[in-house]
């Protein structure tokens, strides 16, 4: 009867780690090691102007004495705290790089998001938070620098792709986004898409019944994730936001994705050349789910190379 009542409990939690944080291929145990040894970066405390604060990471990536870039990461669906993958995570990215990672507000340290994440966490846990505190924390750090970067890039995984597509928008000195785990689909379009499919085991129609009924509850979950939460990001639509930047946007997508359909980055790459631009560069990985994982490898090494090699100045680029 226990076994049977945890396997129950086990279920609704299953959709919200697969669209959790896009960690490497390793085990829960693993990360949780990774967070108490010497790899792991230092937290340090950033104050928003509101009285809130957020851990956030710092370190280098290449010549730490001459970084030419700045990556920011934001946040991801629930709450893990970056501390558990980084600075491994962006293994790849072969430039001199100066990485901030911004957890969300009360996101601890080593917080692994395996519990539940607390009432204040839920209450700031929406789409409008997520741009405000990105963007000032950028905002900050940029403010800070004693030099103006070459460049300046925005990384979004998963959910994170949200923020990060808003905020490239209303800041001009960005000049490169990078996605990895999201597309052109809003979130009711991929559920719908991997519930034909068969991917997902839940009705998506009656359970949007029981959000609509309760919209603003943090108290109710579904599947993961808490009925507010759903209905903050159920509908947007992040084509026309991504259709406005002019920057390099590479987007990079597993082709057996479970959690984000990998048709969603094909109806993207379409939306872009209907509009005429190119500066959308998709890298679909043959076999990958969400994390970029497939048959015991990653490609996110893949992923940030290419990266690095788009971050590269050319032979004809203006100084700036």
């Amino acid at each position: 009867m226990h076994l049977a009542i945890t396997r129950l409990m086990r279920l609704p939690c299953l959709f919200a780690l697969s669209l959790a944080l896009v960690l490497p291929g390793c085990t829960t145990i693993q990360r949780a090691a990774h967070m108490y040894g010497n790899a792991a970066p230092l937290p340090r405390v950033f104050h928003y102007r509101d009285g809130g604060s957020s851990t956030y990471y710092s370190f280098a990536v290449g010549d730490a004495a001459l970084p030419d870039t700045v990556v920011f990461f934001y946040g991801a669906t629930g709450c893990p705290s970056w501390k558990s993958v980084m600075p491994g995570y962006v293994e790849g990215l072969a430039v001199n790089a100066r990485v901030f990672v911004l957890n969300k507000r009360f996101v601890s340290d080593r917080s692994m998001g395996l519990f539940d994440c607390g009432r204040e966490f839920h209450l700031a846990n929406n789409p409008d938070q997520w741009v405000a505190d990105y963007s000032e924390f950028i905002a900050a750090q940029l403010g800070a620098a004693s030099h103006r970067p070459r460049n300046i890039v925005l990384v979004g995984v998963s959910e994170g792709a949200l923020p990060a597509i808003k905020v490239a928008g209303l800041f001009p000195a960005v000049t490169h986004l990078a996605i990895i785990g999201s597309g052109g689909y809003s979130m009711r379009k991929s559920l719908a898409t991997l519930r034909e499919r068969g991917a997902i085991p839940f009705d998506v129609d009656s359970g949007w019944e029981k959000i609509a009924a309760d919209p603003r509850s943090i108290e109710q979950s579904w599947y993961g994730n808490r009925y507010r939460w759903w209905v903050d990001i159920m509908d947007i639509d992040p084509v026309a936001d991504l259709l406005q930047l002019h920057i390099p946007v590479l987007v990079g997508m597993g082709e057996q994705d479970q959690s984000v359909p990998v048709e969603s980055v094909h109806f993207l790459a379409t939306k872009f050349r209907e509009a005429g631009k190119d500066n959308l560069i998709v890298r679909i990985y043959p076999g990958a789910d969400h994390r970029l994982h497939a048959n015991g490898a990653s490609y996110r090494h893949a992923f940030f190379a290419e990266l690095g090699r788009l971050l590269q100045p050319t032979p004809d680029a203006a100084p700036r």
